[in-house]
């Protein structure tokens, strides 16, 4: 939510760079949810990786949420696996503001991060893509 999402024409032109969108108003639950249904794929993130605000936590304890949060779960909500409150008022927020997710093949990793370096954009692993399984959810987030 702190810097400008422009990167994102330079990552598309890196090999490797697989999908990529905005988060927005579905919050990253949401995008998550449509990059992996569209490609057949699902998604393990790991909670403590995902960027946040400082204190935001401290907004969500006090129930300082947008009414968008409950109807993007609302609405994928079935997708997802069990998760605390916190965890998922925190990745259903629809108060995004245009960070990217990326999704990028292993084997260029180094490449895409040398190009966020070389425009001083932060980046943050959260996870990782996974062929489909009926037997998963879609989204597994842990701890």
């Amino acid at each position: 939510m702190c810097q400008l999402n422009a990167i994102g024409a330079a990552f598309a032109e890196l090999d490797g760079v697989e999908a990529m969108t905005d988060v927005t108003g579905f919050g990253l639950l949401g995008h998550l949810s449509e990059i992996c249904e569209g490609s057949s794929l699902r998604a393990e993130i790991t909670y403590s990786q995902v960027p946040r605000l400082a204190g935001v936590e401290d907004y969500i304890a006090a129930g300082a949420l947008p009414g968008g949060t409950a109807r993007n779960f609302a609405g994928y909500g079935h997708l997802i696996s069990p998760m605390d409150d916190t965890m998922r008022q925190l990745l259903c927020d629809p108060q995004t503001s245009g960070g990217l997710l990326v999704a990028v093949q292993p084997g260029t990793l180094d490449a895409f991060l040398s190009c966020a370096r070389a425009h001083n954009i932060s980046v943050s692993a959260i996870g990782h893509l996974l062929p489909a399984d009926s037997q998963l959810p879609v989204i597994s987030v842990v701890p």
